[in-house]
């Protein structure tokens, strides 16, 4: 009987290339967008800032690849409670950058708590769920996933810091579809930020979207006393939101209402989306060239080296160049998706799960307002926005997939 021979596989036999190449293609092309929109400036800090950063995220994403996933599960406690520590530390010691402090100092770097807080949730989402007796269904379950994002996003709204308390909805979202949810449940919270964008619209809007999800929840084969209750406090939530819109901060509701209106203020808090837009329609089929995009060089666009980044490629590689970097997320989140289904690990399902409606949501509304059809909110496009922090949590979130992905094989 002829024995079986053991190869050994040494480290890059347990890279995933179908998702580490589209990710470092996506870093690359952020860098290049990043020189490009920084390089009349100075010292172009930014750049060397990014490339920093990404050094040190492949560090990272090599060292959660490697790491065991018995062992890993022993430091997510820590990695949370390090994650809500860093919260309260920028809310009393933090730095105030555009309205929001969210920012903590730490020789002359700044880092960012509200990222870490990403990936502490994620990653203590799949340590919840790692015990095979333990289901959404159950509302000792439910509470408790539901405190874990809960407080996180109360310490950035104090910040204050909208958008990114947003993210953290999205995530739950992807967790909660992902882990068996109730339908109706599902379903209700969902359609609620569209209930609270017509509440902000106008009564008739409102009434008649109302009106619309009534029906819709009828259809579900739930209790009648429970949609009745459903029913009830989504209107409840809608009504309470123009209340707590008159409670933003001045910026923030600018940013509401800009993308409630977006053809007004096109001189003030429009003027971003408006040259964003500008910049992605005059790339045309294969763009202006590197470095000699009109919006870009001169600077039309505030800040287009993080949240605006999509309008550089788009303008200066043109149509060609913007569809390439919806490819290239399009095989990140496929791939990630992929694992997640293929993978023998209750505990890395969840995180690919939790990590694919992570980056879906950032690219969706980070492009969305580029575009003009999605709120300007400060959310990052992953992998190409300038941001120490948000890359190097990407970056980590990566090497989890990864991890995920040696179980496979």
């Amino acid at each position: 009987m002829a024995s079986k021979i053991y190869v050994e596989k040494k480290f890059f036999d347990y890279l995933d290339y179908k998702l580490l190449l589209p990710v470092l293609l996506l870093t690359i092309i952020g860098l290049i967008s990043i020189y490009s929109s920084t390089s009349t400036s100075a010292s172009n800090k930014e750049f060397q800032n990014q490339i920093m950063s990404f050094g040190i995220g492949l560090i990272s994403l090599t060292f959660f690849t490697l790491f065991p996933e018995k062992l890993m599960r022993y430091i997510v406690v820590p990695i949370y409670s390090l994650a809500i520590l860093s919260l309260l530390v920028a809310l009393v010691f933090g730095t105030i950058n555009y309205g929001t402090k969210g920012w903590i100092s730490i020789g002359g770097k700044s880092f960012q708590p509200a990222e870490l807080a990403k990936f502490a949730v994620i990653l203590t989402s799949g340590l919840i769920f790692t015990n095979l007796n333990v289901s959404i269904k159950y509302l000792r379950t439910f509470m408790l996933v539901i405190g874990l994002y809960i407080l996180p996003v109360i310490l950035i709204l104090l910040q204050p810091d909208f958008g990114t308390s947003v993210v953290f909805f999205a995530i739950l979202i992807g967790l909660l579809y992902w882990t068996g949810i109730d339908a109706l449940f599902l379903f209700t919270i969902t359609f609620s930020p569209v209930l609270i964008i017509l509440s902000l619209t106008g009564n008739i809007a409102f009434w008649l979207g109302i009106i619309g999800f009534a029906v819709s929840v009828m259809f579900f084969r739930n209790k009648l006393s429970r949609k009745i209750i459903v029913i009830g406090l989504s209107v409840i939530i809608s009504v309470s939101a123009p209340m707590i819109y008159s409670h933003l901060a001045v910026h923030q509701q600018a940013r509401i209402n800009t993308f409630l209106s977006p053809g007004k203020n096109l001189k003030d808090t429009g003027y971003n989306v408006a040259q964003s837009v500008l910049a992605v329609g005059s790339g045309g089929l294969e763009g202006k060239g590197f470095m000699h995009g009109t919006q870009t060089q001169l600077r039309y666009i505030p800040m287009q080296w993080t949240d605006f980044i999509y309008s550089v490629p788009a303008e200066e590689f043109g149509f060609m160049g913007a569809t390439i970097v919806l490819i290239l997320f399009f095989l990140v989140l496929k791939r990630i998706l992929d694992i997640s289904a293929r993978t023998r690990s209750r505990f890395f399902s969840v995180i690919c799960i939790a990590t694919a409606s992570l980056f879906l949501f950032h690219i969706f509304i980070n492009i969305g307002m580029v575009l003009g059809i999605t709120p300007v909110m400060g959310i990052p496009l992953p992998f190409m926005s300038y941001g120490g922090t948000s890359l190097i949590v990407n970056y980590s979130l990566i090497g989890l997939i990864l991890n995920a992905y040696r179980t496979i094989q």
